[in-house]
């Protein structure tokens, strides 16, 4: 943890969001104000903190999926039910 503590705040915040850990969390690790730092990623979505958090929610999102649809073709039902669930979200996004 030491080398993420001496990163620049947007690499601290992409990486702790990552984890996945909460707003309020990565502003106690960071230093920051939690309702400060949670305004700027709900209200400026072109903020780099808004981005960098943005990014590392997405980074757990991708290997999820990515980890629920070995499962399914391994025969998981559970994770086949996630991955139609992805698969119907793609298509309603598609078509907003």
């Amino acid at each position: 943890m030491k080398l993420l503590t001496e990163s620049p705040l947007e690499v601290q915040v992409e990486e702790l969001a990552a984890l996945p850990m909460t707003i309020t969390e990565i502003a106690m690790f960071t230093g920051q104000d939690a309702d400060e730092l949670r305004a700027i990623i709900n209200t400026q979505p072109m903020h780099s903190l808004a981005k960098a958090y943005n990014r590392g929610k997405i980074r757990t999102t991708i290997k999820t999926r990515f980890d629920n649809l070995h499962y399914a073709l391994h025969g998981s039902p559970e994770a086949m039910r996630d991955v139609k669930e992805y698969l119907s979200d793609q298509i309603i996004d598609e078509n907003a």
